[in-house]
């Protein structure tokens, strides 16, 4: 993944706490989590959005069979 040094104002309380929440400890690295967190807040929102017909249900439940483990 490329990286890039870039200049950000930042507001420090902010910053201290999502460090103390993320468990971060440099600024860069608290920016990062944010980030991947909001990323990945964005993808569970889309993917819960995301719906399968009630048809398309149906024909998982018939393909599912249960399973015996020995």
């Amino acid at each position: 993944m490329p990286l890039r040094r870039t200049s950000l104002i930042l507001d420090e309380e902010l910053v201290d706490q999502a460090a103390e929440v993320l468990g971060t400890t440099s600024k860069t690295d608290t920016v990062r989590s944010a980030l991947e967190g909001a990323v990945r807040r964005a993808h569970v929102k889309n993917l819960i959005a995301w719906e399968l017909p009630a048809a398309a249900m149906d024909e998982l439940d018939a393909q599912r069979r249960p399973r015996e483990f020995t």
